[in-house]
């Protein structure tokens, strides 16, 4: 069923692509490992950018979420230094096999406008900090830290 329904899944992309995002699985001969890409959104500290994103197709897929890290650097409070986010739709409480790459790509570019707070998403707590005390500078900040490394790709260390 995985197979099946990730080979879909890039169907369906490839005929009905979203505005601002991208997904392909790395290489034919495995399909449970794609790079995405999500341009920032308009009115965000993001806007523009294209930043790239490693995705991870676990082999019980739709039943159990995707994994996702951003491997271009990016200043924001539910994403860690490493490149780990903090999404509700990748909790496993929150995980329903309805969702999709596209849904899950949506959901990243929405956050970049609209951090979550909640106790348990913040995985950069300066990038929350300045962003709660200051957005005037996080916006500054957030901008500048995009623009340095936009098209830069960090080594990728999955967390279990």
């Amino acid at each position: 069923m995985t197979t099946k329904r990730i080979t879909q899944e890039s169907l369906k992309f490839q005929r009905e692509p979203l505005e601002g995002c991208s997904a392909n699985p790395v290489n034919q001969d495995d399909l449970h490992h794609w790079v995405a890409t999500i341009t920032g959104p308009s009115g965000s500290p993001y806007a523009g950018i294209v930043f790239t994103i490693n995705v991870r197709y676990p082999d019980d897929y739709p039943h159990n979420a995707l994994r996702i890290m951003f491997s271009t650097p990016i200043f924001h409070p539910n994403v860690s230094p490493q490149g780990n986010v903090q999404l509700a739709e990748l909790e496993k409480s929150q995980w329903s096999p309805a969702f999709t790459i596209q849904t899950v790509l949506v959901s990243l570019q929405a956050m970049l406008s609209d951090p979550n707070f909640e106790e348990g998403c913040v995985l950069n707590e300066s990038a929350a900090r300045l962003f709660l005390e200051d957005f005037t500078g996080f916006e500054r900040k957030a901008r500048q830290f995009a623009l340095t490394h936009a098209g830069q790709e960090t080594t990728l260390r999955w967390e279990r």
